[in-house]
């Protein structure tokens, strides 16, 4: 690491773990570590080709045994903070990798990095140093097909039927969708004018579309139209670096400028209570549409 690029890798590893001691008491395990940073980002195809979402880190240690990780269900009940910070963690490694002129890293540069920022920390987890680990290795996901912007995907409701979603564009946070108004008995889009938002953008993987257990049933951009491009993020009123933004909180997309929400918005996509995610799992999501989580639609919204 150059002395420039090695401090900022540092401080970035730093949040990661002063965002999870703040929530959670005490310093995660190795096996939390790399369950926040699995879920933390998906990494441009373009950049890391091949690279699974959940990223699914596994260590070695330096006794030549695979690390175990014990049981724990302390990362469910993080916040969206710990994850931020460990998806830009992971995408000032990408980054770093990128601008020293190469178009690409492997599945494997990327874990190499990651170890390689963890012993120069010397960081210690709660049952392992890093000191004692021998190599992190990420596996490359199987080939398959990936959707494109504007595909329609079928995600199976419960106890019979389809939800449907648009596919809006990859960007660090995940693949994000458009969710579609209804549940539909059989996985046909039919007249695309026939469809509605069913609420905000949100964020997920491509494993279950990938896979075949989300199918892509055709290719309608015109479904694009009804959301907005690129998708928002939200925040809460305080923020976790601090920041005051409104009354209610904010939105904004990725890179962009953030704008102030009304009351009414702020509740209607689960800023107020605190049920908003910035991504979901897909199994989660999967749950959390059959659920109803996202059967409140999406009005009133700035973008409608």
């Amino acid at each position: 690491m150059n002395p420039p690029d090695g401090r900022r890798a540092l401080e970035a590893l730093d949040r990661v773990f002063e965002a999870f001691t703040e929530e959670i008491g005490e310093e995660p395990t190795l096996g939390e570590f790399l369950e926040v940073v699995s879920l933390s980002a998906q990494p441009d195809e373009d950049v890391v080709p091949g690279a699974p979402f959940p990223l699914l880190m596994k260590a070695k240690r330096k006794n030549g045994r695979w690390y175990k990780a014990e049981p724990s269900d302390r990362v469910a009940s993080l916040n969206d903070n710990t994850f931020a910070e460990a998806g830009a963690f992971l995408t000032l490694l990408v980054d770093r990798h990128t601008d020293g002129g190469t178009r690409t890293m492997s599945t494997g540069d990327l874990a190499n990095c990651v170890l390689e920022v963890l012993q120069t920390a010397e960081r210690a987890f709660a049952d392992i140093t890093a000191e004692d680990i021998q190599a992190l290795t990420l596996p490359k996901a199987k080939k398959s097909f990936r959707p494109k912007t504007g595909d329609v995907i079928a995600i199976p409701a419960r106890p019979r039927g389809h939800h449907f979603a648009v596919v809006i564009g990859y960007d660090r946070t995940g693949l994000a969708i458009g969710l579609l108004a209804g549940v539909f008995p059989r996985p046909q889009v039919g007249d695309p004018d026939r469809h509605r938002a069913r609420h905000i953008p949100i964020h997920t993987g491509d494993r279950l579309i990938k896979n075949g257990q989300w199918p892509i049933l055709g290719h309608h951009p015109v479904l694009l139209e009804l959301f907005p491009d690129p998708p928002d993020l939200y925040w809460p009123a305080e923020t976790f670096w601090g920041e005051r933004l409104g009354e209610h909180g904010g939105a904004g997309a990725l890179d962009g400028p953030i704008r102030h929400l009304s009351e009414a918005e702020a509740r209607a996509v689960g800023v107020l209570d605190g049920t908003y995610r910035a991504t979901y799992l897909e199994e989660y999501l999967q749950d959390q549409l059959n659920e109803g989580r996202f059967d409140n639609g999406p009005a009133p919204r700035s973008w409608l």
